[in-house]
């Protein structure tokens, strides 16, 4: 067999993601994975919840859910199920853990969105690898260094097939003769009950929509989340108010910002998983909270400096990332509110407004010097003559 050579890009990439913090991801999950649904304890969804949080404030953390436990649950484990449908203790419980510092990334699988023309409801193997995959492309996407903490107690049928998943599909070693990517041995932490807590969260919202909205209160920790099947319709209170929401300009984008995301999932490279992650956090704003809503460019460099080496500057953000994305033919709208998914033709309108007060006085400029030439040498220099500029010379009507 022939060994494999490493390349300076390899070395390249090595050496930014030796730089990045250590942490570690605690997993717990919400549901089951059957289809009968008239069957007592089949859920209608599933709902998976990984906790990041950076390994210098594990300690930290830890201590804040011991007082937790003693104050809210007597002493005993937290528990969503023990919360139940308790509205109010579930607020205070969900606003203690938010003053706590962690990331999340959530899958949510609605099995009644496809189940009757699905054959995955026939395989149910193919169905739970299949959303392993999507959870694994967006945690090494945002996290391509990251220790997986297996829970003491963690046998669920996911959980287990995940961590075969991770450790057949992971990059390959880094320079130290490790994975950048993997589980780690059983720890005893409770950090795994804030997963339980969320997730369970998320799914009581799900069945009951008077519950706490956890996607939204926790929006400013979520790096993103997965929902399968694909949702394309964004969450609106004004759905029949055609200047908020255009179906086909909206399908349209988030068709082109996911094809980019699948294309390039195995693409190691800097600068495409960065992309990546703005896409991933436009499309997690749209399909959640609302097709009206920008996202400040300043959120956006602080939310990508958080994941990357690279030095990302609003400059970074637009010449590097939005205009590239742009150049392969993904539609982002932007303004002084900053960048978002279209949903509408107004946004492709602001879109092109806040770009005509760049480049209109830019060709005026052109037009007023190609004018002066002109005169100097009595018509017979015209600087937009060369092939290059062919395009200049119809736009100012010379065919």
């Amino acid at each position: 067999m022939d060994s494999y050579q490493i390349s300076f890009d390899d070395l390249s990439y090595l050496e930014n993601i030796s730089k990045l913090p250590g942490r570690s991801a605690f997993i717990d999950e919400c549901g089951s994975f059957g289809f009968d649904f008239c069957k007592e304890g089949v859920s209608t969804h599933y709902v998976v919840c990984a906790v990041i949080v950076n390994n210098k404030d594990i300690g930290g953390i830890e201590q804040k859910i011991e007082e937790i436990q003693r104050n809210k649950f007597g002493g005993s484990e937290m528990k969503s199920s023990s919360i139940s449908n308790n509205h109010h203790r579930r607020i205070n419980i969900l606003t203690e853990l938010l003053m706590l510092d962690f990331s999340l990334i959530i899958l949510i699988a609605d099995k009644q969105a496809f189940h009757e023309n699905s054959p995955l409801t026939k395989y149910k193997g193919t169905f739970v690898k299949y959303l392993h995959r999507l959870l694994y492309d967006s945690m090494y996407c945002a996290y391509p260094k990251l220790k997986i903490v297996e829970d003491e107690y963690g046998t669920s049928e996911f959980q287990k097939g995940y961590r075969q998943y991770i450790r057949t599909n992971r990059p390959a070693l880094n320079l130290f003769d490790d994975y950048d990517f993997d589980y780690v041995d059983s720890k005893n932490s409770n950090i795994v009950q804030i997963a339980d807590i969320i997730a369970g969260s998320v799914m009581q919202h799900i069945i009951d929509t008077n519950a706490p909205d956890a996607l939204k209160l926790f929006q400013s920790r979520i790096r993103d989340v997965i929902r399968f099947p694909k949702v394309f319709t964004p969450k609106s209170e004004k759905m029949g108010d055609d200047s908020y929401y255009d179906a086909q300009i909206y399908n349209l984008a988030h068709k082109r910002a996911i094809n980019y995301i699948e294309q390039n999932r195995n693409d190691l490279s800097e600068e495409v998983r960065l992309r990546s992650l703005f896409l991933r956090l436009l499309l997690f704003s749209a399909e959640n909270f609302g097709e009206s809503q920008y996202i400040y460019a300043g959120k956006i460099v602080q939310e990508l400096s958080d994941l990357s080496e690279t030095k990302v500057t609003r400059d970074f953000l637009y010449r590097r990332i939005v205009a590239k994305l742009r150049d392969e033919d993904v539609l982002i709208a932007s303004s002084s509110h900053g960048y978002k998914i279209p949903t509408c033709t107004e946004d492709i309108r602001t879109y092109i407004a806040q770009t005509d007060t760049v480049v209109s006085p830019m060709l005026a400029r052109i037009g007023k010097c190609r004018s002066l030439i002109s005169k100097e040498t009595d018509g017979k220099l015209d600087i937009l003559n060369a092939a290059e500029f062919q395009g200049y010379k119809r736009y100012f009507g010379d065919y």
